[in-house]
């Protein structure tokens, strides 16, 4: 889905955080986001849960490199 947005020519690598912590705006739980990664999906948890990215504009940061 990174592809796709306009100017974006490649995605090289992702990495995904689980921020937490009520002081900061975020839920009180963590999620073992590596434990939970199997062949490069990450399934939720059996209780049900949901994954919400809570600050786009803050939590989302890439850098530009040349190709």
């Amino acid at each position: 889905m990174l592809d796709k947005i306009k100017g974006v020519q490649t995605v090289k690598n992702i990495s995904i955080v689980n921020k937490a912590g009520t002081s900061t705006g975020y839920s009180q739980y963590a999620y073992d986001i590596e434990g939970a990664t199997q062949n490069q999906v990450i399934y939720p948890s059996l209780d049900p849960s949901i994954f919400e990215l809570r600050y786009p504009n803050q939590d989302i940061k890439g850098r530009v490199v040349p190709l």
